[in-house]
């Protein structure tokens, strides 16, 4: 087995200790000079480390402020995991999301392979009817392990305070930081096509993602479903 360098050793250390929420969202992380000491490492060390969870999205620095636990707001929703996009627009317009429907249900083969569970395990499966413009043009559907999400109700999520991702990290401590997608042409079912105001048989676009957190583990597997007549999937990226 590859033995860590000092700096993944950090890294982990780090992440160790934002899973178990020594420092919780929007928090800064101790003083450099201070975390150097306590790990018992050198200041570059230290930075190589944490310049990696900021890639990964992990962490935020804030030019004179020092370093902060990332935390979901709009922005960070509109720009990093947002991307559908009106044909030809310049800019992203506010998304609305809309609860059709939260169950309980046993994880099927593929569910349980996307999130790491026993096939059969409970899950919560969720439809959400995602707007622009006040028009449908994206159907998600939503599964989640049910031992992450012990206590979720249709009202919580419902009246929840900002995002989706934003409940799961305030509510249940689980933090989205990535996803990893694929995407197909398809075409809309009899129900998408209800939900999405589309004749059936129309071409679609489906994407499908897990969203995982800051150890890499599975927190969500969704399906999208988008009407691709007036708009598009968006995808940037910054390096």
């Amino acid at each position: 087995m590859k033995s860590l360098t000092a700096y993944e050793e950090v890294k982990q250390k780090i992440t160790e200790d934002l899973v178990r929420g020594r420092y919780p969202m929007g928090q800064a992380l101790p003083a450099e000079k201070d975390l150097s000491k306590e790990l018992d490492v050198s200041i570059g060390t230290l930075r190589k480390a944490v310049d990696e969870l900021v890639a990964e999205g992990i962490v935020v620095r804030r030019q004179g402020r020092g370093t902060y636990v990332a935390e979901h707001d709009l922005k960070r929703l509109l720009y990093y995991f947002f991307h559908v996009v009106k044909h030809d627009a310049d800019k992203k317009a506010n998304p609305r999301v809309e609860l059709v429907s939260l169950n309980t249900a046993m994880a099927t083969k593929e569910e349980a392979g996307k999130l790491d569970i026993k096939e059969g395990a409970q899950v919560w499966r969720l439809v959400n009817c995602l707007y622009l413009e006040e028009r449908c043009v994206m159907i998600d559907q939503i599964t989640l392990d049910k031992k992450r999400f012990k206590n979720l109700t249709r009202a919580e999520f419902i009246n929840r305070e900002g995002s989706i991702y934003q409940l799961y990290q305030m509510k249940y401590g689980q933090t989205v930081v990535r996803s990893s997608e694929r995407l197909r042409a398809s075409l809309a079912s009899k129900q998408h096509a209800e939900w999405l105001d589309i004749k059936p048989n129309s071409p679609v676009l489906v994407i499908r993602r897990v969203a995982l957190g800051i150890q890499d583990d599975p927190i969500e597997w969704r399906i999208s479903t988008l009407n691709t007549n007036q708009y598009e999937y968006f995808s940037e990226l910054q390096v």
